[in-house]
């Protein structure tokens, strides 16, 4: 059973003007600083915890702010275990297991009890207002989000907790087997306290009637026939738990605050909270009925990296117990690949303010209509999941690129691929170069691609990127049928070469040399670069900056000769390397 907010539209609120995000039981957000990944959770935690939205809070304060939800996974077996009112305030509701809210705040200056939910009545086709009971049943299924921010009120959220701050929220989230095996016990020794300090106590405290007696001769002297008693509340099991807080050890036993500890360690103390919480949700996951949003902004800050792996799993966990995460990060760690196709990559603009792009998974279902060649391609991107962190995209299939593209990119440039913003990606297979570039192009992710020269007579031909009949692509082939007629290579049927005399790709770097094939190939070139595809002209990269093999002896030697005598002295095609890295950055 599991019932999540699988849509939310934002208008209006902050940098969000009009913008739709869609959820799963585990979603990071990923993005820039300052794309507006915080306003998207506190949207989320305002439609669920009704506050009052301030001026600042309006994009454009003469219009609303709306947030809308849809909730599904809202099954008969659900609404079975509610209470009979709550349940008959929302299944009327609910249609396709599916329900749909919203808050709105017309203005800044609107009263804080004009901000309600209301709920989508499909028998009306409008929004129904202030149903009976609607606030509270939504509140058994979606009780109060549990936010923890990027650790800017971590030391005062922790040393003070109460009901509505993180640390009280969690208390009181794993604190129930306490209060089962010892509610009876405390209110027995709690009601004996009270005997003796309240008001009307059976046992009170000889000293407590003694100001007693003496301040009521006072006061009958003033005011005849009136008289007080001291009187103590004493709390409840519940108001001990609201008041709960931490005290931090160390070494000898000695208690220090929360705040005179570092970001890590105050960070580590919540998350350590975050970890416990998962294990005892896990081991009650049956009995589980409400859905918890989790709202984080950056759990890996402060933490080792083998930190982040562990925290992702636990939140993971939750995310499967009871609780819907949402986070947002800068790590690629929080995101494994089978969350990278659920994960929103955020950005802002000035015309659209925060928006998301399409996610990995509603890409490839809009460009690979196949389930099988859907999943194929999936673990191909999702396995990359630094294309999430990314604003542009090289994708690449030989390994001699993956290996030493990053290396020769900083060599020429003086930066590093990821300052500036390029993520450089494995393809299983060349062939996948099209429907990875349309699907980065449904994302909204400029890509381009790098393959060898053969592609450029196979699968740019199949894929549609040449035509078959293109005047240099017969021509290459009339040279590679000379080349085949004087015993130099073998072609296969297409015309095109295959191992035999030589491999494949030697013929490949043979025709390179043929000066009649030269400007024939140039031209392919140039054509494929307009598609976004570089070739290469000399058959593949390592023909270009003079290796021979695709080895990790190979590339330590290339890098070590560079090193000794340079970048220009060391490639064999020292000019198609930087034209290369020029043509990826325009």
């Amino acid at each position: 059973m599991k019932h999540t907010i699988s849509k939310l539209t934002i208008k209006n609120f902050r940098s969000c003007i009009n913008a739709e995000f869609k959820f799963s039981a585990y979603t990071p957000l990923v993005g820039y600083n300052n794309a507006g990944k915080s306003n998207i959770l506190s949207a989320l935690q305002w439609l669920l915890k009704k506050s009052t939205l301030s001026e600042k809070d309006f994009n454009d304060q003469k219009l609303p702010v709306e947030v809308i939800a849809e909730v599904t996974g809202l099954a008969a077996e659900l609404l079975d275990k509610m209470p009979s009112n709550q349940k008959t305030a929302l299944e009327k509701f609910i249609v396709n297991e599916t329900l749909i809210i919203r808050r709105l705040q017309d203005s800044p200056t609107t009263k804080a009890t004009d901000i309600k939910l209301t709920v989508w009545d499909e028998a009306i086709s409008d929004w129904s207002k202030n149903p009976t009971g609607l606030d509270n049943a939504i509140s058994s299924i979606l009780p109060d989000p549990i936010r923890i921010g990027a650790m800017e009120n971590a030391a005062e959220d922790a040393s003070k907790a109460r009901a509505n701050t993180t640390i009280g929220k969690l208390l009181a989230e794993f604190l129930n087997p306490v209060k089962s095996a010892h509610k009876e016990e405390l209110d027995k020794h709690l009601s004996e306290v009270q005997q003796r300090i309240s008001a009307d106590g059976d046992c009170r405290f000889s000293e407590l009637s003694s100001i007693d007696d003496s301040v009521n001769k006072k006061i009958d002297d003033l005011f005849p026939g009136m008289s007080i008693k001291l009187h103590f509340d004493i709390p409840s099991f519940d108001d001990l738990i609201k008041a709960g807080t931490i005290k931090v050890y160390e070494g000898k036993n000695v208690a220090r605050d929360f705040s005179s500890y570092g970001h890590g360690a105050q960070r580590s103390i919540q998350i350590a909270l975050i970890q416990y919480l998962a294990e005892i949700k896990r081991v009650n996951a049956s009995n589980i009925t409400t859905t918890t949003l989790l709202l984080i902004d950056e759990p890996e800050l402060y933490l080792h990296p083998f930190a982040i792996e562990q925290v992702r799993e636990a939140l993971l966990a939750l995310s499967k117990s009871g609780y819907q995460v949402i986070i947002s990060t800068h790590s690629a760690q929080m995101v494994t690949s089978e969350q990278s196709q659920f994960t929103l990559l955020i950005r802002k603009d000035e015309c659209n303010g925060t928006y998301a792009r399409k996610r990995l998974s509603d890409a490839i279902q809009n460009i690979v209509p196949d389930s099988i060649h859907q999943m194929e391609q999936l673990f191909s991107l999702s396995h990359s999941t630094q294309v999430l962190f990314a604003e542009y995209v090289i994708l690449a299939e030989g390994k001699t690129e993956r290996r030493l593209l990053p290396f020769l990119f900083k060599k020429i440039t003086g930066r590093t691929m990821g300052q500036e913003k390029y993520a450089l990606i494995a393809q299983t297979g060349v062939n996948d170069t099209k429907k990875s570039m349309e699907i980065l192009q449904a994302m909204s992710i400029p890509s381009k691609a790098i393959a060898d020269l053969d592609y450029g007579l196979t699968g740019a031909i199949k894929h549609g990127f040449i035509d078959a009949n293109d005047i240099d692509v017969i021509e290459i082939k009339n040279i590679f049928k000379l080349l085949s007629d004087q015993g130099k290579i073998t072609l296969n049927g297409n015309g095109v070469p295959k191992n035999g005399i030589v491999d494949a790709s030697k013929a490949y770097e043979l025709i390179s040399n043929e000066s009649s094939a030269i400007p024939h190939i140039k031209a392919l070139h140039v054509k494929m670069k307009e598609k976004g595809i570089w070739l290469w002209e000399s058959g593949a990269i390592e023909a270009h900056i003079g290796i021979t093999n695709k080895d990790e002896k190979s590339w330590a030697k290339f890098k070590k000769d560079i090193a000794s005598n340079g970048l220009q002295q060391t490639c064999s095609d020292y000019k198609s390397i930087i034209d290369l890295i020029e043509w990826l950055r325009n």
